[in-house]
């Protein structure tokens, strides 16, 4: 059987990938990848991603509080399941 063997430096490509993309659009960026990384994807799919989410990981002047946050999501679900009349705590009048 014949093997495929795989020369490609996916390192490089997510660095020379990333040059382009500045401020928000690396957390958006990142939360793209973390996304799609949960899906099913072939091999060098995976490696492709994998590869990115470290380039941008290892980008100085990233905020590693807030990629965390993208990973973790909501703290609750309350947080997340919110709508503005939650917060309106007056009862409805009752109409008769």
């Amino acid at each position: 059987m014949k093997q495929n063997v795989d020369n490609r430096n996916y390192a490089a490509e997510a660095k020379e990938l990333l040059k382009q993309v500045r401020g928000s659009q690396l957390y958006d960026l990142y939360q793209i990848v973390t996304d799609q990384l949960k899906r099913n994807a072939s091999e060098t799919r995976v490696k492709e991603l994998k590869a990115v989410k470290a380039a941008i990981e290892a980008s100085p002047n990233i905020d590693g509080a807030r990629l965390k946050k993208v990973i973790k999501g909501y703290g609750s679900s309350m947080a997340a399941d919110a709508t503005p009349r939650d917060g309106y705590t007056k009862p409805n009048k009752r109409r008769v």
